[in-house]
């Protein structure tokens, strides 16, 4: 009942995160006869939900995935790949990718071999890329957990950044530093966002100018003005983020507990794969200067897309700036202190966000809606793959 409720809730955060940025964006697109995107996991997973073939395919590669990933890890030798991928909204997004992805890059709509593909890949992502993140983590983890987001293959990045432009003296750890007790308030995601889509959403309506955005907010004595317009949306965007948010918490809520459940039983011993989140206190201000470094790269990353004329315009993804940040910081500063981490962060937003502009194009029916799936790994393992299939199909199919 808390699965049906949650999906509910879910998709009415869609639809509000949908009326919310859609209209901007078109403007944008059309103005400047561009792409424009925000990679946003939580928001893209909610447009995949309105097309029914695909959504019914999200499912199947969701739970098929998982249950092909427990096999793999009962029958791989090491103790490095016992672990076990609890993340369950982030392996449902990332079904979603693969859901509307695979159709475009195999030039199918076979359902089965959507389904068996994804679930493949999905399964050895699971399986084996958290024994990154436990093998580089171990001397401060110590095998309690390991990572289970879409950063694990990132996390070497971020790690061999961290050694390189930063220093491991004890005295250059970013948590041995002191900032204002302000800064806490943006370990909350809804706060990040809600200073954050507001200048986004201003941003884009400044591309798009004035008497674009006066045909969307109204020019009547009544209506509001462009520019509080455009903060407004950016409020409603945070809102459909959070009440989405709530969905998958309900949804996840009730499914996890039956994996554990199965996983408990099949894998005694396996050590779990968990969300971004428990990452953080390993280093907080660590992960505080990874945000840091993310945000200025996809900053850079935005208005660069818009100066030199990109096809598709990268709006900075709170995603890639706070989740992805936070955890490239963390391991940023176990390798280099607080300029290692600074690095971590830079270094691997601006490469998540310039990867967009080669995986949009590939989102099959996500294209044009504005909205793509964000993280690290996107860019340094789902892009290069999904065009190596694409290579290899015209190879062997000659189209």
């Amino acid at each position: 009942m808390k699965t049906i409720i949650g999906l509910t809730v879910l998709s009415a955060g869609a639809g509000i995160l949908m009326n919310s940025l859609s209209p901007v964006v078109k403007s944008l697109n059309d103005t400047l006869n561009v792409e424009g995107v925000l990679p946003t996991n939580d928001a893209v997973f909610g447009v995949v939900l309105k097309f029914q073939d695909a959504a019914k395919n999200t499912a199947v590669i969701f739970l098929l995935a998982f249950f092909l990933h427990l096999l793999l890890v009962r029958i791989t030798p090491g103790k490095d790949f016992k672990n076990v991928y609890l993340t369950a909204h982030l392996a449902l997004y990332h079904s979603a990718f693969m859901a509307v992805t695979l159709p475009v890059v195999l030039q199918t709509s076979n359902p089965a071999v959507i389904i068996a593909v994804g679930t493949v890949l999905n399964a050895l992502y699971y399986t084996y890329s958290p024994a990154i993140t436990r093998r580089i983590a171990r001397s401060w983890t110590h095998d309690v957990s390991t990572l289970g987001f879409m950063d694990q293959v990132g996390s070497i990045v971020a790690h061999f950044v961290g050694k390189w432009f930063g220093s491991a003296k004890p005295e250059q750890d970013a948590d041995r530093m002191k900032l204002p007790k302000w800064a806490a308030m943006f370990r909350d995601n809804t706060v990040v966002m809600f200073f954050l889509m507001p200048i986004i959403f201003v941003g884009i309506g400044l591309a798009v100018g004035r008497q674009g955005i006066e045909v969307l907010s109204g020019t009547g004595s009544s209506d509001t003005n462009w520019i509080l317009w455009l903060v407004l949306q950016g409020f409603v965007f945070t809102a459909g983020i959070v009440i989405l948010l709530q969905g998958v918490r309900m949804f996840v809520g009730s499914i996890v507990p039956a994996f554990k459940g199965i996983s408990d039983k099949f894998l005694p011993g396996a050590v779990p794969a968990l969300d971004a989140p428990t990452f953080f206190p390993y280093s907080p201000m660590g992960g505080m200067f990874g945000f840091l470094g993310s945000t200025v790269a996809c900053i850079l990353v935005a208005i660069g897309t818009i100066v030199f004329h990109s096809p598709v315009i990268v709006f900075p993804s709170p995603i890639i700036m706070y989740f992805d940040g936070n955890v490239m910081g963390v391991f940023g500063n176990k390798a280099g202190g607080w300029r290692g981490a600074i690095a971590a962060g830079f270094v691997t937003g601006a490469l998540s966000s310039l990867a967009v502009i080669a995986l949009y194009p590939l989102t099959g029916a996500v294209y044009g809606s504005g909205l793509t799936w964000s993280n690290i790994d996107y860019a340094l393992v789902w892009m290069p793959i999904m065009y190596l299939l694409k290579l290899v199909r015209g190879l062997f199919l000659g189209f």
